[in-house]
């Protein structure tokens, strides 16, 4: 198995994972279409991730032209409100190593991803999402870093049933994605 094919393979895996994750927080579970509140602020994303988006807006584009347009535009609207302050080459994109952090400045955090519908609050890319869309929201350990869970999941649940019903997420390695990381708004802008 080689490029997308292993990709798709790698994601078929991890997002069984989250499924089991999804079903252990039953009714704990507030993630659902129109629950936005991470779709804000920009983050980091492999080389992978950004050619998996790229991907899906091009098959937007074949579907739905008026659509894909619109992620494009707000793309662009994006790199231009991260622009003064981006940590990295704004021109490609390219995040600086070690510099990834002040993605989370006050400053970006209101910013939306290009990719969401505010009207609708839906990721118009969701099946081509990155690795860190899907993995955010439920009590899930990756590469052995358990990461916080989305506040507003698991309200009212003590720390102790919260990981009780944790998922440990086997990320596989043998899929490189190229070197540096971006921000989904410099994935999708036109070039």
């Amino acid at each position: 198995m080689t490029g997308w094919n292993l990709d798709t393979h790698h994601l078929r895996v991890l997002d069984r994972g989250l499924d089991e994750a999804r079903r252990r927080a039953g009714d704990g579970a507030a993630c659902r279409s129109g629950c936005f509140g991470c779709c804000l602020g920009p983050f980091p994303i492999t080389q992978l991730d950004a050619d998996r988006l790229r991907r899906g807006l091009e098959q937007l584009r074949a579907s739905a032209p008026v659509q894909a347009e619109r992620i494009g535009i707000r793309a662009e609207e994006a790199m231009v409100a991260l622009r003064e302050d981006f940590p990295g080459d704004w021109d490609s994109g390219l995040l600086d190593a070690g510099r990834d952090g002040e993605l989370f400045s006050p400053l970006f955090q209101m910013v939306p991803c290009p990719a969401l519908d505010l009207e609708r609050g839906v990721c118009q890319l969701y099946d081509h999402r990155p690795v860190a869309c899907r993995t955010y929201g439920f009590a899930v350990t990756v590469d052995d870093e358990p990461l916080t869970p989305c506040p507003l999941n698991y309200a009212g649940w003590p720390a102790e049933r919260i990981e009780a019903v944790r998922v440990v997420l086997t990320i596989p390695t043998d899929v490189s994605p190229p070197p540096g990381q971006t921000v989904v708004a410099a994935a999708l802008r036109p070039r």
